[in-house]
């Protein structure tokens, strides 16, 4: 009796030892996970900032044109500047963002803003060409986002546009914004990239993250590029929760709640208020001390645990509320499997973990992989994205430079592409999209890259090649496009194939000069829209 109730003893100080091992897996576990989430959310925050400086920057490029050689207005322009007295006047941008300006008087009053009419109609132009830019948001993201300009002329051009009879309002609305004042000189004389946290644009009850950059030429504070996240985006990131009742909490250094794994959040809504249990004050000073950790409540009347991992973007923190019991319904699960097989089935118990471990090997292999072909590629075209296209380029141009070698750059854009959405649906839109990566891919040398730099526009890469021969290639590539015959989405508006063109602009670095992407992508854009400029459905390459 005796050795059986030692045995018993053994055997359940066996089992709890087991149990507190296995626990210690599962938060191994829950661990990785939540670091998978955070780089997948580190990463969205990344492209999201390089887009918004990509807009800051060829901002300060055309107000630098602008203030070198300015360009003459043409007659739209000089009709559109005729009514700048009106409280809101529209600014003509086909097929891009809207664009709009705002009265001296509607702006009196505003911080941050004033009436230069000197450089009024420079802001105009450089808004107007931003609109295009702005408007050419990656599709198929699945990232709602809205991005913006506003000069301190009162110039805005904004995607997804805002309708006119609400744009004094925004502005007011965003001259009080700590996004928008955090960016002036005064506060922000490192021109650094702000994050913050504020009432959503469109939907007031709503918070977004907003980003924000300054704008500057020669040395003169003239306007803010901004970029806006809404809740619902972040919180698209954070539902795949470790457990089905565990909530997930996108916070930043304040404590102030941006996100949430399981409902809308509230304005003003924090941390601590979130959370279902009591937990001590210096709760958050915990989270934001180390960059991952695990505070335990077993000890308080919480019944949960909070891992956290802050994020490198943003001075945000993921924290994950783990309930206690689910910790240990998963602990135990781990254990079910020695617990009823016993000694005897030793061998059968091995060679089961042994799978196991194999199936999850090969599976976080399989989701390493697919992080990388998503960090690397556009989901929808399956081509290089733009940080491939910029990381293949600097590697080509260093080689081409060394050598005396050419590189040469061609972008293309698809003719009147809002068009074919607007008759035959989106879906179908994706249908062209894709093919004109199929033909891209066909129709270009195996040492050449094709990428999709966002929208309906398309860039490839040609080392080795000068601006004649990329012209040639071009040719090449807009007769293929020109002789495709797409068939529609089922669900599509209109019958009949869709036939669509595409213009293209060429750009090339000479052998043995240095390269810079922006500066070729700026020339080969240019070129781009003079093809459009000329009719459309051809090739500019000088």
């Amino acid at each position: 009796m005796v050795a059986f109730s030692l045995s018993v003893m053994l055997l359940l100080l066996l089992l709890w030892r087991g149990l507190q091992l296995s626990q210690g897996r599962e938060i191994e576990s829950l661990r990785h996970m939540q670091a998978v989430r955070a780089q997948s959310m580190d990463a969205l925050l990344q492209r999201e900032a390089e887009r918004l400086l990509s807009v800051r920057n060829v901002a300060q490029h055309l107000l630098q044109i602008q203030a070198t050689a300015p360009g003459a207005l043409d007659a739209d322009l000089r009709a559109t500047l005729a009514h700048r007295d009106q409280p809101v006047w529209p600014v003509p941008a086909h097929d891009a963002a809207a664009v709009y300006g705002i009265s001296a008087a509607a702006l009196g009053g505003l911080d941050g803003f004033t009436r230069d009419e000197a450089g009024l109609a420079a802001d105009v132009i450089v808004a107007r060409s931003l609109s295009h830019l702005l408007s050419a948001a990656p599709e198929g993201s699945g990232i709602r986002r809205r991005i913006a300009y506003v000069s301190r002329n009162g110039v805005l051009a904004a995607h997804p546009s805002i309708p006119q009879q609400e744009v004094v309002s925004a502005v007011r609305r965003l001259a009080a914004a700590p996004y928008f004042s955090d960016s002036l000189p005064s506060r922000n004389p490192g021109r650094r990239v702000q994050w913050r946290i504020a009432p959503a644009t469109v939907e007031r009850e709503q918070l977004s993250l907003f980003l924000s950059v300054p704008v500057y030429a020669e040395g003169d504070f003239r306007g803010v590029a901004m970029l806006e996240l809404p809740q619902r985006s972040l919180d698209d990131q954070l539902s795949r929760a470790p457990f089905h009742q565990a909530n997930s909490y996108l916070i930043d250094r304040e404590g102030r709640l941006i996100g949430a794994s399981t409902r809308n959040v509230r304005a003003g809504e924090t941390m601590q208020t979130a959370l279902s249990g009591p937990w001590p004050a210096a709760t958050l000073d915990a989270v934001f001390h180390a960059d991952s950790g695990l505070l335990d409540g077993a000890g308080g009347a919480s019944g949960s645990d909070l891992m956290f991992r802050r994020l490198r973007q943003g001075g945000l923190a993921l924290v994950d509320e783990i309930p206690l019991h689910q910790l240990w319904l998963a602990g135990a699960a781990r254990l079910s499997g020695v617990i009823g097989a016993g000694a005897a089935a030793l061998g059968i118990l091995l060679c089961a973990t042994l799978a196991v471990v194999h199936s999850l090997f090969r599976h976080y292999l399989a989701r390493g992989e697919a992080l990388r072909t998503l960090a690397e590629t556009d989901a929808l075209t399956g081509l290089a994205n733009r940080r491939v296209f910029a990381a293949r380029f600097a590697a080509d141009s260093a080689r081409c430079a060394a050598e005396q070698r050419p590189v040469s750059v061609v972008m293309l854009d698809i003719d009147h592409f809002k068009s074919i959405n607007d008759r035959w649906g989106h879906a179908s839109g994706d249908v062209v999209l894709r093919a004109v990566a199929d033909a891209l891919r066909g129709g270009v040398r195996k040492d050449d890259l094709p990428a999709r730099l966002g929208g309906e526009e398309f860039a490839v890469l040609l080392p080795d090649t000068g601006v004649d021969d990329a012209a040639a290639v071009a040719e090449h590539l807009r007769q293929r496009l020109e002789a495709l015959r797409c068939e529609p989405a089922p669900d599509a508006g209109s019958t009949g194939p869709i036939r669509f063109t595409a213009s293209f602009g060429v750009a090339a670095i000479a052998p043995g000069n240095g390269g810079n992407l922006d500066a070729l992508l700026m020339a080969a854009d240019r070129r781009l829209y003079e093809a459009k400029a000329n009719g459309r459905n051809q090739v500019v390459a000088r």
